[in-house]
């Protein structure tokens, strides 16, 4: 009897612990004035894109087969058997959505270079993509944004996927062919380099969940395709380098090379309750802090218990970041329950509001994460942040709420440099089609009309404060 006794006050002492080190987070959101939401001088304002998404005519790479293919029960992969096809023409539309992004008052643009588009066949350069690319980047420095190019997100070439994409090392080498190839043509004009976007989200929905290309479903399959991406990761690093030596922005810096990580935030649904402490510790180590202390380290280790126990050293990753991307959209509680696939309980707070993708809003994520990223030491982009939902005044809230818990952080001492609202337009939102609506602006996918939604002025709002705020000082 004596010792249940002691086991339960250890339990509860653990617990007191775990909440004391792990706190809630919270404060006043009704109250916050958007003029007191002041930014450096040289701070980054942006919008993000990903080419798939938005270019249209993506017809060589592997998500191209996917949506044109059906599952093992005869159904579309995508909702409805949507197809990514013309999108939002922003490939031929280019020039009229600078004006947009100018409208806005953003000073960058982060976009993906389309791979398949550059390298529709091995080693088959294509001149007419190329001087796509230089065009765009042209007309951002005509017009004052900076170019923030993405080298991969989430699509490979369809003869990189005949060869089994990442799970063969070959395309390591490939990709970095690649890498060479685009920084060589377009260092004049981009300083801003991200090798890959979201790996960690790109391998579980394409090697665990299924969802995306190649449709697995094998965890120790999907560790040996992220121990290849890491690889290429710190590799095209060290390329960028040898090769970008043009500073075109002037600021005495040739290139800046990171990396962007889709950033989950935990917390145990019932904090009260030991199993889902434990539940909350693995997944926070296997979505964060493994990432992190690799980049810190050169070291992956990655611990899920009866499946994985994995201790290997990547030569090279050790600091290969100039900087970190941070994409964070929500917030997830979690525990246990024998009653869920893999003991896994998964949950929204009811008490917040939830967006189309069925996502929890909770701004104060955004600067717990700002927190714990902050200990890899280098400056830190928002390099996404957005909400899907056809309320004007939900929209508003998010985007006024997130900048300001970044705007927290930055008061904390975290160095921040720039954020992009995820997205620029509606878009081919992966295995959502276009059901799910991200933009600043509304696209009609009949006409592709662009129009600014309500909500959005939000956005430019602030960033014309911090523009007036430079020039009252200059």
């Amino acid at each position: 009897m004596l010792l249940i006794i002691y086991l339960i006050l250890l339990i509860i002492l653990i617990s007191i612990y775990l909440n004391l080190k792990y706190p809630a987070i919270s404060w006043d959101l009704k109250n916050i004035d958007k003029r007191d939401l002041i930014f450096p001088n040289d701070f980054l304002w942006g919008v993000a894109t990903s080419a798939h998404q938005v270019e249209g005519n993506c017809t060589s790479n592997d998500w191209f087969l996917w949506e044109n293919s059906i599952d093992e029960e005869g159904c579309p992969r995508v909702r409805f058997g949507h197809r990514s096809g013309l999108s939002c023409d922003h490939w031929n539309r280019y020039k009229e959505d600078i004006k947009l992004i100018k409208e806005l008052g953003c000073n960058s643009y982060r976009f993906s270079i389309e791979w398949s588009k550059v390298e529709p066949e091995r080693g088959i350069w294509s001149r007419e993509a190329l001087d796509h690319y230089k065009a765009l980047c042209e007309g951002l420095r005509d017009s004052e944004i900076k170019p923030f190019v993405t080298l991969h997100h989430f699509t490979n070439p369809i003869w990189i996927w005949e060869i089994g994409g990442f799970e063969n090392r070959d395309t390591v080498d490939y990709f970095i062919d690649y890498v060479a190839k685009v920084v060589d043509e377009l260092k004049e004009y981009v300083d801003f380099w991200m090798t890959f976007n979201e790996p960690l989200v790109y391998v579980i929905m394409g090697w665990i969940y299924g969802k995306f290309p190649p449709g697995k479903k094998d965890l120790i399959l999907s560790v040996e395709v992220l121990m290849n991406i890491l690889e290429a990761h710190c590799l095209a690093y060290r390329t960028i380098h040898e090769l970008d030596n043009v500073d075109s922005d002037g600021d005495g810096i040739n290139c800046s090379v990171g990396i962007a990580k889709s950033a989950q935030i935990f917390d145990p649904y019932r904090r009260w309750y030991l199993p889902d402490w434990i539940v909350f510790y693995y997944l926070d180590n296997f979505f964060n802090e493994s990432f992190i202390e690799s980049l810190l380290t050169g070291e992956y280790r990655l611990h899920i218990p009866f499946k994985v126990n994995l201790k290997k050293s990547i030569p090279g990753l050790k600091y290969s970041y100039d900087w970190i991307g941070i994409n964070y959209y929500t917030r997830i509680l979690c525990g246990f329950s024998l009653k869920r696939q893999w003991g896994l309980l998964l949950e929204n707070t009811k008490s917040l509001p939830i967006s189309d993708m069925n996502w929890t809003v909770y701004p104060q994520g955004l600067y717990r994460t700002l927190i714990k990223y902050r200990k890899l030491g280098v400056p830190i982009f928002i390099t996404e942040n957005g909400i899907a939902t056809e309320n004007k005044n939900l929209r508003r809230d998010f985007i006024l709420y997130h900048v300001d818990a970044m705007h927290e952080a930055l008061l904390d001492g975290v160095d921040i440099r720039g954020y992009f609202y995820w997205s620029l337009m509606d878009n081919f939102e992966w295995a959502e089609g276009f059901t799910k609506r991200f933009g600043l602006y509304h696209v009609d996918f009949k006409t592709l009309k662009r129009r600014l939604k309500e909500g959005s002025n939000i956005y430019k709002e602030i960033i014309q404060l911090n523009r007036q705020k430079e020039f009252c000082e200059k």
